[in-house]
């Protein structure tokens, strides 16, 4: 869909292509393109020239003699081509504007979405759609608009953004680039977004347009602004189409959301949810006392989610044992659950079948776990061994990373009755260097007591 930056681009390929023109007859091929009588729109624009070019929001303004305007809205995929008179009209082409110079100018639109109203200079600002339609960020003077439009909304600033009526200009690609600019979570509370993000906001929307609109607006899918030219914005869009890509800011992976209905990419790492409670991640070799850290947390106000228990429950789900027997045959089951020490043994003699099932269990831990995130009422410990791996560690504020050495793991895993020997093999593979990641490095080779001063010290003071 062209948003502000293509509809500029395409306003000023108009008015290079046809200011000056004089239109001498109009064909309109399909009436529902028009607002209002076809016939009336086709006879009032004989020997109409057309005078100048405007925009406002996403609607472009033909400027013509006699006070008349003409208001276009592309919609979907509204695209202008000039062309000559003896070129044939093709399948998608709606409105033929015919000049006195032997050219014609043709409103092609594959969705038909696209709507064209002809009004008079004193009243097109008056009427309708444009009566609708709010300032856009160049418009502005400062961001005291925003501020009063939404100090009292509880809808996602991204929906807020995408009202035509309050700014106009952003449609979804740009709101993504402004809000990950701004540092913005899309489902934070419009009311809730500070005077001085909504002046960054605001800020941001400028730079941003401005940068598309010099690089000719965004391709996107099908849309070009013009035959033969395409925008080339679409290779600075930061997040916007990035899903699983890198965050050039700090370099963790990009996520999609739906924002009341909307594709929604954003940095989980840079745009926090102030809505969101604390997320504390505790992760660490097997046997090194994740669990005696998540435990003492709970005791201190906080929800612990422990994946290990969650990957417990969802081995008992036939639907995930099936998935799992398409490529492990010989899954051992007993009494309609997994046999957790015969997979555990296969795994560590089969590496390739673990990192298969660690992608489908890592996305179904995921989803339960963001869930309980957004829904808990109190601050969360997620505690995961693979909480970098799995990707949950994007889900955190703070990291807990559990370490301990080869003899402290022996003496907690045989404490808690734990298989020694496949538990330490596992080891071998962790990725101690997730360590660096972590926002604390806690060393388990005491006894509790020592455990519990680390941890008061830091968050349970």
């Amino acid at each position: 869909m062209p948003e502000l930056p293509e509809v500029e681009t395409v306003k000023n390929i108009l008015n290079e292509m046809t200011l000056g023109k004089t239109i001498t007859s109009v064909d309109v091929l399909r009436q529902q393109t028009i607002d209002g009588d076809s016939k009336e729109f086709a006879k009032s624009l004989i020997n109409e020239t057309i005078s100048d070019f405007g925009r406002v929001g996403k609607f472009i303004i033909f400027y013509l003699t006699n006070n008349k305007v003409m208001i276009s809205h592309l919609r979907m995929e509204g695209k202008y081509f000039l062309k000559d008179e003896k070129e044939k009209i093709t399948k998608h082409d709606l409105v033929v504007f015919h000049f006195n110079d032997g050219t014609k100018l043709i409103y092609n639109d594959t969705r038909r979405f696209g709507r064209i109203k002809l009004s008079s200079l004193e009243d097109y600002m008056k009427e309708e759609p444009l009566s609708k339609v709010g300032p856009d960020p160049f418009m502005m003077k400062d961001s005291k608009l925003l501020e009063k439009a939404f100090k009292n909304k509880s809808i996602a600033i991204k929906t807020a953004l995408l009202d035509q009526s309050i700014m106009s200009g952003l449609g979804n690609i740009y709101v993504d680039e402004v809000l990950f600019a701004t540092k913005v979570h899309p489902e934070t509370p419009a009311k809730l977004v500070s005077k001085k993000q909504l002046n960054e906001i605001w800020k941001a929307s400028i730079d941003v347009l401005n940068a598309a609109i010099r690089a000719g607006g965004s391709t996107i899918k099908s849309y070009h602004p013009k035959e033969g030219i395409s925008g080339n914005f679409q290779v600075n869009l930061k997040v916007y189409g990035k899903k699983d890509g890198t965050c050039p800011k700090c370099g963790c992976k990009l996520r999609k959301i739906f924002v009341n209905g909307r594709g929604t990419t954003y940095c989980p790492h840079c745009q926090k949810n102030p809505t969101i409670k604390e997320v504390i991640g505790v992760t660490g070799p097997i046997g090194t006392g994740k669990s005696t850290v998540s435990k003492y947390l709970g005791k201190h106000g906080y929800f612990v989610q422990n994946t290990d228990e969650i990957v417990h429950i969802l081995y008992k789900q036939p639907s995930i044992q099936k998935e799992i027997k398409k490529f492990i045959p010989d899954l051992k089951i007993s009494k309609g659950d997994i046999d957790r020490d015969w997979l555990r043994s296969f795994l560590i003699s089969n590496p390739n079948k673990k990192t298969r099932l660690e992608k489908i269990v890592h996305s179904k831990v995921a989803e339960i776990v963001e869930k309980e995130i957004k829904n808990s009422k109190k601050p969360i410990v997620v505690e995961a061994p693979l909480l970098f791996e799995s990707g949950l560690d994007l889900l955190c504020d703070k990291i807990i990373y559990v370490d301990a050495s080869k003899q402290s793991q022996i003496e907690h895993l045989k404490a808690r009755g734990s298989e020694v020997d496949s538990s330490l093999t596992l080891n071998k593979n962790y990725h101690t260097e997730n360590k660096k990641k972590a926002t604390y490095v806690i060393k388990n080779d005491k006894d509790v007591a020592n455990l519990y001063k680390q941890l008061d010290s830091i968050f349970c003071k």
